[in-house]
């Protein structure tokens, strides 16, 4: 996978928002000593709303769904690996491999290969 650009936070709270640079999904990977939260929130539909547990690995989600940091106590660092030139990708799905809680409702993109 190819990246244009880097964001390095040290311990970031937003509010939700959409990445309108993006021409595709971003990785994400949180270190530090934090707890209780600090997921990425991705509204996956109007009723479905994912925790992506990026903490010590990476998850690919796609910015152009709106998302959130979760609400953690500690200290969190977080890379952000994300593409804002070239083609663009289509808007497929919001994550890409369904975390435990939402693995039910959860429709996978056409190219998803377990």
């Amino acid at each position: 996978e190819r990246f244009t650009a880097l964001a390095v936070t040290h311990n970031f709270v937003g509010s939700p928002h959409i990445d309108t640079l993006n021409v595709g999904p971003f990785y994400g990977l949180s270190l530090g000593e934090f707890s209780s939260g600090g997921r990425i929130a991705v509204e996956c539909s109007p009723l479905l709303v994912a925790e992506i547990d990026t903490k010590g690995s990476f998850g690919k989600i796609d910015g152009r769904f709106p998302h959130w940091v979760t609400p953690y106590e500690g200290e969190r660092f977080s890379l952000i690996y994300y593409v804002t030139s070239g083609s663009v990708e289509p808007q497929t799905t919001a994550i890409f491999a369904p975390p435990p809680d939402v693995a039910q409702h959860w429709i996978p993109p056409p190219t998803f290969i377990p």
